[in-house]
C-alpha cells in the first residue's frame, strides 16, 4: 500500500510542478499554442507520470540542445 501511495504522491508533485511552471510562463510566446489543462488530463498524468516525465525530458533536451 505504501508503494501505491508513494507512486501517486510523486504523480501529484509532478503535475503540480508542471502546472506551476506553465502558469509562470503563460504569457510566453511558446506557451500560447498549448491548450488548457483539464482535470481528466491531470488525473491521467498523475497515474501515468513516468511516461509524462520521459516525454518532458525528451522534449526539454531536444529544445535545449536543438537536436
Amino acid at each position: 500500500m505504501d508503494t501505491i501511495l508513494n507512486y501517486i504522491f510523486i504523480g501529484f508533485v509532478f503535475v503540480f510542478l508542471l502546472d506551476y511552471i506553465s502558469n509562470m510562463f503563460k504569457n510566453h510566446h511558446a506557451f500560447q499554442m498549448v491548450p488548457e489543462w483539464g482535470w481528466g488530463a491531470r488525473i491521467m498524468l498523475v497515474l501515468f507520470w513516468p511516461i509524462g516525465l520521459s516525454i518532458f525530458i525528451y522534449i526539454f533536451i531536444k529544445e535545449r540542445f536543438k537536436l
